[in-house]
């Protein structure tokens, strides 16, 4: 991880899930929790595999229509990819799904970061439970 300073807040498309295949293999195979805003699925990152380097975490976001209008789930999409562009370099090296609960529509950028965050300590702590 670069120092601080010199860290780029990105969300690079190699750092993101896109393919359904993708979303269903994490949602298939992985762990999951929900809370607050958001609920999770995620799973340990296959080694060798394609696109950025394993250290590093790849998110997909999930906003239903039972969110809201077109205007609605944007909006909750922008916010949720900023907070993943400031966290996403503290996240475990994981395949992470995050889908928008209905509440996410009232969360504000600070508060989905600080989600993510929570996010990311609570999956590392899981893993190290399980080996």
């Amino acid at each position: 991880m670069p120092p601080a300073d010199r860290r780029t807040f990105s969300f690079p498309k190699s750092a993101r899930l896109l393919r359904r295949g993708e979303f269903v293999a994490v949602k298939r195979r992985g762990q999951g929790f929900a809370d607050g805003p958001l609920a999770a699925s995620w799973t340990t990152r296959p080694a060798g595999g394609p696109g950025i380097a394993s250290s590093t975490a790849r998110v997909g976001i999930a906003v239903s229509s039972k969110v809201g209008d077109a205007v609605v789930r944007n909006r909750v999409k922008r916010r949720l990819r900023e907070a993943i562009r400031h966290e996403l370099h503290q996240l475990p090296e994981v395949d992470l799904v995050l889908v928008a609960r209905a509440s996410a529509t009232r969360a504000t950028v600070g508060e989905l970061r600080a989600w993510v965050r929570r996010a990311g300590l609570r999956i590392a702590a899981d893993r190290e439970r399980r080996p």
